[in-house]
């Protein structure tokens, strides 16, 4: 008997580059349960990492830091091959993940200012380290948007406005930010059960 969940399931790990062997407890139950939600998920994964508003190199980084930002290791290597195969640099993959790094710190300490409001914490420095902000290797407008989808997939609302508002000044199109926060949802998303 043909299984529409279960072969969607099997084109889903084909797409990410495994195999039925590296399925998951999760990719499992869904096939099981023949949750509508994988053909979704497969269909949302294709959407988004085919933007009108971003290189395929791009949402490839974008996905790679989201997937960093998320500790997927299944996830991070699929979309380190993807960018290789889309063109980029070493240097670019690693300021992905070093991005991600960097703003679990930025998210948490901006969320707790915001959170305390109160005169001394926002008067206070951060003694963050952050020299990768200031001559990313991608160009500050990317790096900013990867900032901000990490930015939004951590709940960081001081973050996210300034990033936002970091981009616009720099002249970034608003449908770029939005295609970006969306692939940081659906890669979010996916990590939920490819881990």
């Amino acid at each position: 008997m043909f299984d529409m969940t279960t072969d969607t399931r099997s084109a889903l790990l084909e797409q990410l580059g495994l195999t039925e062997n590296d399925s998951t407890y999760s990719l499992d139950l869904l096939a099981e349960g023949q949750s509508r939600w994988l053909k979704d998920l497969k269909v949302n994964l294709k959407n988004v990492l085919q933007s009108e508003h971003l290189s395929e190199k791009e949402t490839a980084l974008l996905a790679l830091c989201v997937a960093a930002n998320g500790r997927n290791e299944v996830l991070k290597r699929y979309f380190a091959e993807l960018a290789r195969a889309r063109e980029a640099t070493a240097g670019e993959i690693a300021e992905a993940v070093a991005c991600a790094s960097l703003l679990a710190a930025n998210n948490v300490t901006y969320r707790f200012r915001h959170f305390a409001k109160k005169e001394k914490y926002d008067q206070s420095p951060m003694r963050i380290k952050m020299n990768i902000m200031m001559k990313p290797v991608m160009g500050k407008e990317f790096f900013e948007l990867l900032s901000l989808a990490i930015s939004a997939v951590n709940g960081c609302e001081m973050c996210v406005t300034a990033h936002e508002k970091s981009l616009l000044d720099l002249g970034c199109d608003e449908a770029r930010i939005w295609d970006s926060v969306r692939l940081a949802g659906v890669i979010t998303s996916l990590s939920k059960v490819m881990y």
